[in-house]
């Protein structure tokens, strides 16, 4: 059971119930001083907030008895007080340190600055001191009952559990009123595993007549009940507390999460019953929101999350959410608008500024796809992938100069981002720049020697430069670092064949290949030039046509199956696929290579078709 709440609840609320009353002359019962402020709380500030003044002088200074003025001290005592409230709801806790300090200098048996002083230290995390001050205040008030409940929650806080009980117990014995010791005590029991005291402290507590939230009890049983794994009483107290109040938001959200670790549906059904007899309440609408998108309900969530952004506009985690909402449901010119909006709230987001680029080019609006993808900074998780949508768009629309130079600004501010050198290359490669490209992968796999992909691209462009016998050693070296490079196998094998040597280690290389993906063409096509290079024509046949029913639209494919069917004394067969070949191909030489192939067979039909008397 998580009862962090509990101490949360005592650390934050107890800053607004401590009495702010003066102290001078008489000081008011604790039920006063607490009627006091709580009403002080609801009217959004405090009354009679004068300092605590109780005062000591005339001070011992030495030989001479210096007597201070009373009105002055007290004065002093005011403005600091003052000073250090205007900092603390301000939200400037070191501030309100400094002034409550000096607070003390001037009424140093201040129990109430103590306090001030310790709620503000827990503010900024400082428990130590906290702790100190608020044990302070105890010991000038031993009735501050406020003072001890602080105090019980940071012992609770840093496991001094038997130190926290003893703080609750003296509030409950002494102060009859105080029902929220109760909650406390109960709770750091449970969080002590000691079940079955929690629950009797809160089913007492339930029981109470004169106690006017026994909701609140039943709900802290559920949960003890859930510590403790009897769920039945669990469900059964949830319901409970719902039923003593059914506008019970927390009540309504545990026992949802309660439902959903076994019956999603019925969590659903139970915000959704909830908001329809409550009316919108933010906090179920965030829940049902995440329920409906895991539903993949995108018009529900979307509605849902609309009521959370209409409590809090500020809300940008619920604003993200429908953004990606309207991308996911294509909705992109409302997505535009949503991220703009978020975007004006936070200009700084580089996550948002992606997603809007990345909306953007999905309406094929370039241009401002990449105005968005060039604004992000060296130093974003994005910009890699922000450069890489820029630089690839400008390929898109054929403008390889601004797509070269984006890649090239980019490797000279982030040499380290890998991804920008295979990127870089295949635009060159593009380009026909293949010495340039081999320069820079070179110079690429010596800050990653262990990146086997960019081995692969510098083998593939050394093939394309005229360097076979490197192209073989990059290839090898890709197949050493990642020994399932489907790629790599591949084009060495082929190498291989091309070149008719290492056909058996060529061979091997292709089946692994195959292995690893039987459905890819061209790999099936690799196979089959092999066995074409062995002279197993039969075999070659067979892979080849499959590859080519595959991707009969490839010309390599479809010449490689002719070689094989003229081989396999099927010419016929061979020139029809020839043809094709033709057909498909862009290459003005390959295309000419092939013609040769195909008026070969001609001319020797036409030979097979002249009589024999026509050559005398």
């Amino acid at each position: 059971m998580d009862f962090l709440r509990f101490k949360i609840f005592t650390l934050a609320f107890l800053p607004l119930v401590i009495s702010c009353s003066s102290l001078t002359g008489k000081k008011d019962s604790s039920q006063d001083v607490a009627e006091k402020n709580r009403s002080a709380v609801v009217d959004g500030y405090f009354d009679g907030n004068r300092a605590p003044a109780s005062m000591s002088p005339p001070f011992d200074m030495g030989p001479e008895k210096i007597v201070l003025d009373p009105i002055y001290m007290r004065t002093k005592a005011d403005y600091h007080f003052t000073m250090g409230e205007t900092y603390s709801f301000g939200g400037e806790s070191a501030k309100a340190i400094e002034e409550f300090k000096l607070t003390s200098v001037y009424d140093p048996k201040s129990s109430v600055v103590k306090l001030k002083l310790a709620v503000e230290y827990v503010k900024k995390g400082l428990l130590s001191e906290g702790m100190s001050n608020a044990e302070e205040a105890v010991k000038l008030d031993a009735n501050y009952f406020e003072a001890r409940l602080l105090l019980g929650g940071l012992y609770s806080a840093i496991k001094l559990y038997d130190r926290a009980e003893e703080q609750y117990r003296y509030v409950i014995k002494n102060n009859h009123e105080n029902r929220e010791a109760h909650l406390y005590l109960g709770a750091l029991l449970s969080e002590e595993k000691k079940y079955n005291e929690a629950i009797e402290v809160f089913k007492n507590l339930a029981k109470d007549p004169e106690y006017e939230s026994p909701h609140l009890a039943h709900f802290y049983l559920a949960r003890v009940y859930v510590e403790k794994g009897d769920l039945k009483l669990a469900e059964a107290s949830f319901i409970k507390a719902l039923q003593i109040k059914p506008s019970f938001t927390d009540g309504a959200l545990a026992l949802g999460v309660f439902y959903e670790k076994k019956k999603h549906d019925k969590t659903v059904a139970l915000y959704e019953s909830f908001q329809d007899k409550h009316g919108p309440n933010e906090k179920i609408a965030e829940q049902l929101s995440r329920l409906y998108l895991e539903d993949e309900k995108y018009e529900k969530a979307y509605q849902q999350l609309e009521i959370v952004v209409g409590a809090d506009p500020e809300n940008l985690n619920a604003k993200v959410k429908m953004a990606l909402i309207l991308i996911e449901t294509k909705d992109y010119g409302k997505a535009v608008t949503r991220l703009k909006e978020i975007l004006a709230q936070a200009p700084d987001s580089d996550k948002i500024r992606f997603f809007l680029g990345a909306v953007y080019e999905e309406v094929k609006d370039y241009k401002a796809a990449v105005e968005q993808f060039k604004l992000l900074a060296p130093n974003s998780s994005y910009y890699v992938e922000a450069v890489i949508h820029a630089s690839y768009l400008y390929k898109l629309q054929n403008d390889y100069d601004n797509a070269i130079v984006t890649i090239e600004k980019a490797l000279d501010i982030r040499p380290d981002a890998a991804q920008f050198y295979p990127l870089y290359a295949s635009y060159l490669d593009d380009t026909k720049q293949y010495e340039k490209a081999v320069r820079m992968l070179q110079s690429a796999v010596v800050k990653f020697p262990t990146n086997d992909q960019l081995y692969f691209f510098l083998g593939s462009l050394q093939d394309k430069a005229g360097n076979r016998q490197e192209t073989l050693l990059s290839m090898k070296k890709t197949i050493e670092l990642n020994p399932d490079h489907v790629q790599a196998l591949n084009y060495l094998a082929y190498t291989y064949a091309d070149m008719s040597e290492n056909l058996d280690e060529a061979y091997q290389y292709a089946k692994k290949a195959l292995s690893l993906k039987p459905e890819d063409a061209y790999i099936q096509d690799t196979v089959g030039w092999v066995y074409y290079k062995k002279g197993d024509y039969t075999d070659a046949v067979k892979i080849l046509e499959v590859a080519y029913k595959a991707k009969s639209d490839e010309s390599i494919i479809a010449e490689h199956l002719g070689d094989a069917y003229y081989k396999s004394k099927l010419p016929g067969k061979a020139k029809e696929m020839y043809k094709r070949a033709v057909k498909l191909e862009n290459n003005a030489d390959s295309i000419r290579k092939i013609e040769a192939k195909i008026s070969a067979i001609e001319s020797a039909e036409r030979a097979r078709r002249t009589p024999a008397s026509a050559h005398e």
